[in-house]
């Protein structure tokens, strides 16, 4: 089947930027699934930026790679942990 991959990442990390509901629900980290429902993906040298839809509303999220805590693919049994720098 098609990959899937979790992406956990520390939403108090400054350079973070997701929308204030979702900051104040998930105040320390947060995971995001890119599997079918997301949306104009832009990878930079720093830093990733994804739509998703969270409640039938769109967000754009920017998360940082220093934000990142761990990057699992199930289904290769694949994970990595990071320390995110602040």
């Amino acid at each position: 089947g098609l990959h899937h991959f979790y992406i956990t990442f520390a939403t108090d990390h400054p350079s973070v930027q997701i929308a204030d509901y979702l900051r104040d629900q998930y105040p320390d980290e947060m995971t995001i699934v890119l599997q079918h429902e997301f949306w104009d993906l832009v990878v930079e040298d720093s830093f990733f930026e994804v739509t998703l839809c969270f409640d039938d509303i769109n967000e754009r999220l920017v998360i940082p790679f220093e934000s990142v805590i761990s990057f699992v693919d199930p289904s290769v049994k694949f994970g990595l942990q990071f320390t995110p720098e602040y």
